[in-house]
């Protein structure tokens, strides 16, 4: 890198008059950089595929409306939770944290924009050799300074536009980012928080089954005494009530720990963290039939990947303008004097002012490769920005068939549980009139407690897929 230094200096009466001469000079060239700027060519976005709607077909009145979409589930506790996460979740506090970083390098390069001036003040107490070539008249002596220092970067190619451009974008993709970590954090909590309440729902459907299981071997104990059933009934029933009562406990370990992660996500020690009480079935969220594919670009890792790409481009931009010689404009201004007395004597103002230009000659390669390696992130933008387009409408369209499916094996497993329910109250009434074996109404009871789990699993399943198109559509499908 070789350096041309043009500078003019005035010291003395003439340095206001050498000053205003060099500050129309600048005029001019900061005249001419205007002219010379043009608007930076960004990337364009690249086009996917996409029809206009999904193929569970489109329903304009259906566009959802961004904002509290967890209430449309009609859960007060959901709510709560929610509440808890947005203020003590530790890693949306970190997203935001990676917010402020990004607004604060748009801060940095957005003052490049502008002239840089410091101002310094000295008081120096100096000796000079008497062995030099000019021998002052006194040795030792003391130097008072005070002046003004500018710096600006006259942006001819538009480096600097093209830095404050780049670092615009990564700022929309921080505040994207923020978007994007706050609607997962809070999809997520709806999960565990929907996982919670079916497993709740288990525990209680397996509690009933435990104490069937006990009036069973009570009624077993009363027939082998009568002398009507025989020990292997009893053994059977035995063996039952201890496989559901390892049932309850397994389901309660598991709830535990369900337990556990939503302590995790709503920023709290377990060990300080107790669940609320739950009762009931999950009431079943409304999905529209379809939804229109342009509701994509709400969602926030779309926005973030579109403006990663956008900065890729402008840094494109700033690598060109490193081919071209770079125009600084530096001058100081001020008062110098020997003598405190005489430092704000006209005799003592100094000042210099001109355009400093640095020109790449030789660089060793260092431009070219950093070219390439702008260009190759340029292209890892573009390719994450499809993937992440193409993913978000298999994620929909997984959630709308998964829900479309969910809903008609709700529908089965609803009357499969209620005709096991029969079919174990009739194997009961069997049993006690001697009509059948105790086999037949263990075999009845089993198939009915779990047509009622899977109903409760479906149940849970439909609202994870709910949350699913929440999340992928980038929050909610309410009428806005």
């Amino acid at each position: 890198m070789a350096t041309l230094h043009l500078t003019s200096g005035a010291k003395g009466p003439d340095a206001i008059h050498s000053t205003l001469r060099y500050a129309l000079v600048t005029g001019l060239a900061l005249s001419l950089s205007a002219c010379l700027t043009t608007n930076p060519k960004t990337a364009d976005t690249p086009a996917v595929d996409a029809d206009e709607s999904y193929r569970h077909g489109a329903n304009k009145s259906s566009l959802p409306a961004a904002g509290d979409w967890w209430k449309r589930f009609n859960d007060s506790e959901l709510n709560r939770l929610i509440g808890r996460a947005e203020a003590d979740n530790p890693t949306l506090q970190a997203a935001l944290a990676r917010y402020d970083q990004a607004r604060g390098a748009l801060g940095l390069a957005q003052a490049d924009r502008f002239p840089s001036i410091t101002g310094d003040a000295l008081w120096k107490r100096k000796r000079d050799t008497a062995s030099g070539i000019f021998v002052p008249d006194t040795l030792t002596y003391s130097q008072y300074r005070a002046a003004l220092n500018l710096d600006y970067e006259i942006d001819l190619w538009g480096r600097v536009r093209h830095s404050v451009a780049a670092a615009e974008a990564d700022f929309a993709a921080s505040t994207a980012d923020i978007a994007s970590a706050t609607l997962s954090l809070k999809a997520e909590l709806a999960r565990i928080w929907f996982q919670y309440r079916a497993s709740a729902e288990e525990i209680s459907l397996v509690k009933e089954t435990l104490q069937l299981r006990e009036k069973n071997l009570s009624l077993v104990n009363a027939r082998v005494d009568g002398g009507e059933a025989n020990q292997l009934d009893l053994a059977r029933a035995q063996t039952e009530l201890e496989s559901t009562r390892a049932l309850l406990l397994q389901l309660q370990r598991e709830s535990r720990g369900t337990e556990h992660a939503l302590a995790f996500l709503v920023g709290t020690s377990p060990s300080h963290f107790k669940a609320p009480s739950v009762s009931g079935p999950l009431s079943k969220a409304s999905i529209p039939a379809g939804v229109p594919s342009e509701l994509l670009a709400r969602r926030p890792d779309i926005a973030a990947a579109e403006a990663r790409v956008r900065a890729a481009a402008e840094r494109l931009g700033v690598v060109k303008a490193s081919y071209l010689p770079r125009i600084t404009l530096g001058g100081t201004g001020g008062i110098s004097s020997l003598d405190l007395a005489k430092l704000f004597d006209a005799k003592s103002l100094f000042g210099e002012i001109g355009p400093s230009v640095q020109i790449p000659i030789f660089q060793g390669g260092r431009s070219k490769s950093d070219r390439l390696r702008i260009e190759a992130s340029a292209r890892e933008s573009l390719a994450n920005y499809r993937e992440v387009v193409l993913d978000a409408f298999r994620e929909v369209e997984t959630a709308l068939s998964d829900a479309a499916y969910l809903d008609s094996e709700i529908a089965a497993h609803q009357r499969a549980a209620t005709s096991a329910e029969k079919a174990a109250s009739l194997a009961r009434e069997r049993y006690t009139g001697g009509l059948s074996s105790y086999l037949e109404v263990i075999d009845a009871e089993r198939t009915a407690l779990d047509e009622r789990r899977e109903l409760t699993r479906s149940r849970a399943s439909r609202q994870f897929a709910a949350v699913q198109l929440v999340q992928a559509l980038g929050g909610g499908w309410a009428k806005p």
